[in-house]
């Protein structure tokens, strides 16, 4: 029905990765960037994809919490600061230096949020962030985006399962 697609407009993923036919214009905080480069967005948005696997880099769960801070050219102190605050926040701490590969799925999925956390991107995209998830685990997900929106982040969410945000969101479509 058309919310991963969205979800792609934002991230400027289409048509820049994904092909198609683009008609219109995509505004973002009221500038069209319809023409700009995903380059230009660099650090402003991050996403989390419905599969988390499609968005590590690295093998080991350590690396790849810094992996995003790292390439942005964040000082070590502020990457560990960072990723002390959102282990602590998704309770994370046993999942730290295992292997990527021997982890759940809602192990993963904790791990892509945690990851995109610590960047501070402004915007923040989660594509069914819920969908691998046990319900304690969809409840760390909502403290979650609680301090993401204390914090003033836009965070658009494209979900099946919404009755975890229904007393956290401004809008619904």
């Amino acid at each position: 029905c058309g919310k991963t697609t969205l979800t792609r407009l934002i991230n400027k993923l289409i048509p820049e990765y994904y092909e198609g036919k683009l008609n219109g214009q995509i505004f973002i905080d009221g500038v069209d960037v319809t023409n700009q480069s995903i380059y230009e967005f660099n650090g402003k948005i991050g996403t989390v994809f419905q599969n988390p696997r499609s968005q590590f880099f690295n093998t080991d769960v350590t690396s790849e919490v810094a992996f995003g801070c790292e390439n942005y050219g964040i000082a070590k102190q502020e990457i560990l600061n960072r990723m002390g605050q959102v282990i602590d926040e998704l309770k994370i701490q046993k999942l730290m230096g295992r292997n990527l590969f021997a982890l759940s799925g809602g192990e993963k999925q904790k791990v892509a949020c945690a990851s995109v956390s610590a960047m501070l991107p402004e915007i923040m995209i989660l594509d069914e962030p819920s969908s691998n998830l046990d319900l304690a685990t969809i409840t760390d997900l909502k403290r979650v985006i609680e301090r993401w929106k204390r914090m003033g982040k836009t965070i658009v969410i494209a979900e099946h399962r919404i009755y975890y945000l229904m007393e956290l969101v401004d809008r619904v479509i």
